[in-house]
């Protein structure tokens, strides 16, 4: 029979499920309570998650809205309120902020019997500072606040404060809570500043420091510029690569400037090499073409450059191919340690596969281009510093795009077309703003893609990934947005804290301890600090220096997780269509999921496993996302999933909220550790979600300890909610 809800809906009352299963110690209950981290933003009326230690021993959380007033640190305080607690644990506590409240930066204290313990919410948690140029920014340019909490009204400020101590106040260009804006003047003197935010709410302790930002001096404008004019007539026998080769040596003997192609088809059969401080420009791209002879050897890459180029305003064909432009590579290493590398208004049409071939012939083509690079060949391959593409449309035979220890990069307003057994790909980036892109499978083998540490990276952090559309994505797992990164350093005991070092047991390195651990992430997963996050900066032996001081927080026997880190990833204002999951596979660390819709997708979610190492997930978000429709062969899911393995006993998640969602139509939030004995999810927040016309509203499986459900309403639900049926363990296979 068929359970159906009033029609008018119904309002799930608040459910706390506080499920032991781990024994962990901490610090004595008269110690103040430590914080790691807490859920924002936050409304009034919602529930706050905290995770830290000693907070069990809380036995009372006050709240106070702070007064708006960027400047003022004299006015007092209005009086604290008493907030509802919902749970805690030594390492989680839950709480209502009171619903009464205005919006804005609230000042929190939990009170145990001896101490106190203050931070705030809804104040600027800043991921990373990003300026037009990159990891720099110019007079007349801008400055990009990228992280929760950025500018919550058009108040927001940025104050750059200069080594002489002066200062350059920068006013928001509008509210934007993820990724702020702030334009900078044209008079602003070069140098090294510091950068400090208010969001527009709360009181002069409500700022915060963002790091520092070089401007530079703006870049030069009168330079020279070389015209070249397109043979006419056309004939299929030219040949314009060595004398646009050449009129570019030329430009870069002079200092730089633009190349300026005229009108008309220019014919090549090798690589154009971009040399520093060169331009090379097409009057538009819908006057310039430049097309590549047809060969079964094409040239590794059609256009090529290392530092400070740019390639503009072109139109570029070619038939049989492997990369297309290729840009920021040190031509004796290989790393991508270029730097200035632009590409704008260029439509790239590359295709191996035209004409009348049979299968065989097509599979060689595709064997060729795959023994060129074995994860296929890219339309932009680019790597290093200040990297941007702007305006572009770029098919090529199979991946879109591929950007290799990107810093400091903006990919804007692009349409990608991916081909066979092609997908993109953000790898080791640190600072990457993508907005107002299209990607689209063109092929039916076509997949997605996403955020890596791929290529031996030991970090990919700080992305952006906003208002773009991923559509009709049917090859490979179909993942329109996934995070990757196998394996690990080291997973097992610490066997001594010393303030910002500690010991491993040299017993317990994982298949990547002969690679680089410095940037690499340290996740107490059992024991003593269950919560705390902190990153490698030095490793000598079993000694490994860390970004922050431990001592007090982990201890000897803490059990640690550390390898590639994954953080800082906000996927925000997106729309997914015909795809398969969004979502972040292994390791993950602050990452945000707000305001995107998925239609005809098999949704969001976080997966934490056994992934050639321990991976977990540690305070990821999902906020006011839509879902609507099934998936291809299933109903879709917001899915929060540890897959818990054999003889591991430590956490996989902790710290999840999934709030305000709307699931429209066959889908279904789902929560699963997949162990009643060892549970490998712990701290879930699932709140004020929207739920209609479908089976299951709630899935809870096995091993989730420490979940909150509230005010979730639901309509044309059969199961509301179903909630874990304690069996006998079943453990996935050995790792």
């Amino acid at each position: 029979m068929r359970f159906r809800l009033p029609r008018l809906g119904r309002r799930l009352l608040p459910i706390v499920f506080m499920l032991s299963a781990l024994g962990l110690s901490g610090p004595a209950a008269a110690d103040a309570p430590h914080i790691f981290w807490a859920s924002d933003p936050v409304k009034p009326g919602q529930t706050v998650q905290v995770s830290g230690m000693g907070l069990a021993a809380v036995e009372k959380v006050e709240v106070a809205r702070l007064i708006d007033h960027a400047e003022d640190r004299t006015a007092s305080r209005p009086e604290p309120e008493k907030a509802e607690v919902l749970a805690k644990s030594d390492s989680s506590l839950s709480f209502i902020l009171p619903k009464h409240f205005a919006p804005g930066v609230f000042s929190v204290t939990l009170r145990s019997e001896d101490a106190t313990s203050s931070f705030q919410l809804n104040a600027p948690d800043i991921y990373w500072v990003q300026g037009d140029r990159g990891p720099a920014a110019t007079p007349g340019g801008w400055l990009r606040l990228s992280g929760r909490n950025m500018a919550v009204t058009d108040r927001a400020v940025a104050k750059l404060i200069g080594e002489d101590a002066k200062e350059i106040r920068l006013n928001v260009a509008g509210p934007d809570i993820w990724s702020a804006s702030f334009p900078i003047p044209d008079d602003a003197p070069a140098g090294s500043y510091r950068v400090h935010l208010w969001n527009g709410a709360g009181d002069a302790s409500a700022w915060r420091d963002a790091g520092t930002i070089e401007i530079e001096p703006g870049a030069q404008t009168e330079r020279p510029v070389m015209e070249l004019f397109s043979n006419q007539p056309d004939s299929a026998d030219h040949d314009d690569t060595a004398r646009i080769n050449a009129a570019m040596g030329a430009l870069h003997k002079r200092g730089g400037g633009t190349l300026l192609l005229h009108y008309g088809i220019y014919r090549l059969t090798g690589t154009l090499e971009i040399p520093e401080g060169v331009v090379l420009k097409g009057e538009s791209n819908d006057l310039v073409t430049l097309i590549w002879k047809d060969t079964e050897t094409p040239p590794g890459a059609l256009i090529e450059g290392v530092r400070d180029f740019s390639v503009e305003d072109m139109t570029i064909n070619a038939f049989r191919h492997f990369d297309i432009i290729k840009g920021g590579f040190d031509p004796l290493s290989g790393k991508a340690s270029g730097r200035n590398v632009a590409v704008r208004r260029v439509i790239v049409r590359a295709s191996s596969f035209l004409g009348r071939m049979t299968d065989e012939d097509a599979a060689q083509r595709l064997q060729a281009m795959r023994g060129h690079r074995q994860s296929g060949v890219v339309g932009l391959l680019l790597g290093g510093s200040n990297i941007v593409v702007e305006d572009c449309d770029i098919l090529s035979s199979m991946r879109p795009f591929l950007l290799m220890g990107p810093k400091g990069a903006r990919l804007t307003g692009n349409t990608f077309r991916t081909g066979r057994r092609g997908w993109y790909s953000i790898s080791g980036p640190d600072g990457v703003l993508f907005e107002n892109n299209r990607i689209i499978g063109t092929d039916l083998q076509a997949s997605g893609g996403g955020i890596n540490t791929l290529e031996g990276y030991v970090s990919a952090r700080n992305v952006l990934i906003r208002n773009n559309r991923f559509e009709t994505m049917y090859g490979n797992d179909r993942e329109a947005m996934t995070s990757d990164g196998p394996g690990g350093y080291y997973s097992g005991p610490l066997t001594a804290v010393l303030d910002r070092s500690v010991w491993i047991d040299p017993a317990g390195p994982g298949v990547l301890k002969d690679r680089n651990w410095e940037g690499a992430g340290l996740f107490v997963v059992k024991g003593q600090g269950l919560g705390l996050v902190a990153r490698i900066v030095k490793k000598a032996g079993e000694v490994l220096d860390l970004d922050r001081d431990i001592s007090g927080l982990a201890e000897n026997d803490s059990i640690v997780s550390i390898l590639p880190m994954q953080e800082n990833y906000l996927i925000v204002g997106n729309h997914f269509e015909d795809v398969g999951q969004i979502q972040i596979y292994g390791a993950g660390y602050r990452h945000v999921f707000a305001d995107n819709t998925a239609l005809r997708s098999t949704g969001f979610g976080a997966t934490s496993l056994y992934y050639k190492h321990l991976q977990p997930n540690f305070y990821i978000q999902f906020l006011n996302n839509e879902v609507t429709g099934p998936a291809f062969r299933h109903a879709a899911r917001i899915d929060i999933a540890g897959r818990q393995f054999k003889d591991n006993d430590t956490l996989l998640a902790f710290g999840t909220v999934i709030r305000e969602n709307r699931l429209r139509a066959a889908a279904t939030i789902r929560v699963d550790g997949r162990s009643a004995t060892a549970p490998a999810i712990r701290n879930v927040l699932i709140e004020q979600n929207e739920i209609t016309r479908t089976d299951i509203g709630i899935d809870i499986g096995q091993g989730v300890d420490e979940l909150t459900l509230r005010d979730n309403v639901m309509s044309d639900v059969r199961i509301p909610v179903r909630q874990p049926i304690r069996k006998p363990d079943q453990m996935v296979g050995a790792p």
